[in-house]
């Protein structure tokens, strides 16, 4: 079940936990993925969900609709991209994790997926910020290695510039060619 959106949500900060909470209702809240060093001072303030949040819920939804999650994970991750998007601190890119492919000559919209290629693998990753030069993006898979001394989890978020962006239907051809 996709739980709708409504007037009584509210974005909050718990210091016990230094997460960025959605309280849904009396009995229920969401934790995101983000802590405070990740976040705008204005996080540590209470927010209704507004209607530019509920109107990124579902155009995210529908993004990422075909893809293979469970509705729960589905909101999951559109609930943390919303929460990146309305209080994240301002990234630099850091495209030096990613080989630079050259495959996206426009800049990428708001909720289109691409693939970014590590030395050690690669993953999917949805456009939340889109930009001219870079874009901030959402990790939609488990785990990625980047670095020896860092991985990238579900819902991380990364700054990267847009000639490391490569389609997500052109890395589905080619892994199907492959099979």
């Amino acid at each position: 079940m996709i739980l709708l959106p409504d007037d009584q949500w509210r974005w909050c900060y718990d210091e016990g936990r230094d997460k960025l909470l959605l309280d849904l209702t009396d009995e229920m809240q969401f934790e995101t993925a983000y802590q405070a060093k990740q976040l705008s001072p204005s996080a540590r303030q209470s927010h209704p969900f507004s209607l530019e949040d509920a109107s990124y819920y579902f155009h995210l939804l529908e993004c990422i609709g075909e893809l293979p999650f469970s509705e729960p994970e589905r909101v999951q991750l559109v609930l943390n991209a919303i929460a990146f998007c309305r209080f994240g601190k301002p990234m630099m890119p850091q495209s030096w994790y990613f080989k630079e492919v050259g495959l996206q000559p426009q800049p990428p919209l708001l909720g289109e997926v691409f693939s970014l290629i590590a030395e050690q693998g690669h993953g999917d990753f949805l456009v939340i910020e889109p930009g001219d030069k870079a874009s901030v993006c959402l990790f939609l898979g488990d785990r990625l290695p980047v670095a020896e001394d860092k991985c990238l989890r579900q819902s991380s978020v990364i700054k990267v510039m847009n000639n490391r962006l490569v389609p997500f239907h052109a890395v589905s051809r080619a892994l199907m060619q492959l099979a």
